[in-house]
């Protein structure tokens, strides 16, 4: 881990040759314990950051990554104040709320960082850590050199960030305006990260949203077809998928479904949706069969190689049998219905985590 984390200060020290001692610290301390301390209520975020964008440059920066899933996240004039700025503040608050960084880590950092030649590091490390290693700000001559207006956030919400702002849009439009809910498709490959941007989407758009897994629609095995690997979705129940969520969403109130439970070969209690927003995730939600109850469709993607790594890493010991027979029969289905062409939007996220 020290390691990476000082090529990563040494990318910085690249970019930024004016850093101080106190700027690597840190940096060592956002890399771990990323903005921890400063959580703040929602409207002070806000306000903070509307103040922040009319002093920082005009032009887009993309997001610098820190180590620990985390990146700094540039602050310019060409952010939307309407749209993106409440939505980064909430960013901010989920990064706060799910960074765990730890004492031991942040020495470890340190006692990489000593190794750079930079004057007056060391000594400036070893007071800050008698000092019990407090945040700290930006050098001024940092600050003067590249006016430095970020935040921290994890990576992974920075990098959606493009394939959260329509759903943003849709969430603040509001159900009494729809006529009921609004519906999205969460399509990719397997190992892009569909579930985890579904999650990431849930927890910080303006609106609750209600997120229903495809996993939740498997047709159990008597009740599909001799050639259900040769058909496109043949795996799945669609016409349930339809007949629980889609069009019954379709209408004014809630709904409820009962996901289907692979291992014990049975539907599971049913779950209610009441949300003004839900999120379809999975391989198959944009079928043909299906495409029509969607107010907005995504498509992520990732290159093979990449996601060859996330499937081992996923699937251990099982992934030959998974890569040979799941992606290939996904792989078919892409092919035959168009799926990605036929997306909104779609979203390659090879290099979105660290």
């Amino acid at each position: 881990m020290s390691g990476g984390f000082l090529g990563t200060a040494r990318a910085h020290w690249a970019k930024y040759p004016r850093m101080e001692p106190r700027d690597f610290a840190k940096l060592a301390y956002q890399s771990e314990f990323g903005p921890a301390h400063m959580a703040q209520g929602p409207d002070r975020v806000l306000a903070a950051l509307l103040a922040e964008r009319k002093e920082a440059g005009p032009d887009p920066l993309p997001p610098e990554p820190i180590g620990g899933g985390l990146c700094r996240f540039h602050i310019t004039q060409a952010l939307s104040s309407l749209w993106e700025l409440p939505l980064i503040g909430r960013m901010f608050a989920r990064t706060a709320g799910l960074t765990e960084g730890t004492e031991a880590g942040l020495f470890e950092k340190l006692e990489a960082l000593a190794v750079l030649p930079v004057p007056g590091l060391p000594d400036y490390l070893e007071s800050w850590r008698r000092e019990g290693c407090p945040p700290v700000r930006h050098s001024e001559a940092f600050r003067n050199a590249y006016n430095p207006h970020y935040r921290v956030l994890r990576l992974d919400c920075a990098r959606y960030l493009p394939a959260l702002l329509p759903l943003e849009k849709l969430a603040r439009d509001t159900p009494e305006r729809r006529k009921g809910p609004a519906l999205i498709a969460i399509d990719g490959r397997c190992g892009s990260g569909k579930t985890g941007f579904a999650a990431l989407a849930a927890g910080v758009l303006t609106c609750s949203a209600d997120v229903v897994h495809m996993d939740d629609f498997y047709l159990p095995p008597d009740k599909r077809g001799t050639d259900w690997m040769e058909v496109p979705a043949g795996n799945m129940d669609l016409e349930r998928l339809k007949k629980e969520v889609l069009s019954s969403l379709d209408r004014d109130g809630g709904t409820a479904y009962r996901p289907y439970d692979c291992r014990a070969g049975r539907l599971k209690e049913a779950v209610e949706l009441w949300e003004p927003l839900t999120l379809v995730e999975g391989t198959y939600s944009q079928h043909p069969a299906l495409a029509k109850y969607y107010d907005y469709k995504i498509f992520l993607t990732c290159e093979r190689e990449e996601q060859i790594r996330r499937l081992q890493a996923r699937e251990g010991d099982y992934f030959p049998t998974f890569d040979r027979v799941w992606r290939t029969l996904e792989e078919r289905y892409f092919a035959a219905c168009g799926t990605e062409g036929a997306a909104d939007l779609v979203v390659d996220t090879t290099g979105f985590f660290d």
